[in-house]
């Protein structure tokens, strides 16, 4: 749900409305987003997914973060605060305060039916733009498009489950993220 969307808002105010909300509210670039709570098969798969990563990643010098977490990516063109659902940073992460200010190796975004055009379309651009280099979106049936970062551009994988080309050997099926 975007909130007044014919106002711009400064990032100084979109700070404000995180403390006053409890909704999920990201900011990019003056356009602000809420987001309600998750359902209980969205929330299922989230875990799935961070269940499998952490599994895979025991004793590596990455870990995997979830929608409580802040990404930001600012500079002179751009000020972007998301929450990912779940996302990989690896000890070379950048952060202020509790807040990541790096672009994620690998995010995955679950869809919910309302807002499947900022996953599909907004936040594609964004990650791509910012040099996420595996960017994963989700439905709740299980089914998973995955672009890759290939010189600048995502360019979508054509298999039907996740097999990463950040990390050597770890994969999830859809099967997985259903369970």
């Amino acid at each position: 749900m975007h909130l007044e969307q014919d106002k711009m808002f400064t990032i100084e105010e979109y700070e404000k409305l995180q403390y006053k909300y409890k909704y999920n509210i990201e900011f990019i670039n003056g356009d602000i987003i809420l987001h309600s709570k998750t359902s209980v098969k969205h929330n299922e798969i989230v875990n799935n997914i961070q269940f499998k990563l952490m599994s895979y990643l025991v004793n590596s010098k990455c870990k995997v973060y979830t929608e409580q977490i802040e990404l930001k990516f600012h500079n002179d063109k751009d000020t972007i605060n998301v929450f990912p659902d779940v996302f990989i940073m690896c000890e070379d992460a950048e952060k202020i305060g509790e807040s990541f200010i790096s672009p994620p190796k690998v995010i995955f975004e679950v869809v919910s039916p309302n807002y499947s055009g900022h996953d599909y379309i907004t936040k594609l651009q964004i990650y791509q733009r910012y040099g996420v280099l595996e960017y994963v979106i989700v439905e709740q049936t299980g089914e998973m498009i995955q672009y890759n970062l290939v010189d600048g551009a995502f360019k979508p994988s054509t298999s039907e489950y996740y097999i990463s080309k950040v990390f050597d050997g770890l994969t999830i099926t859809n099967e997985e993220i259903l369970k």
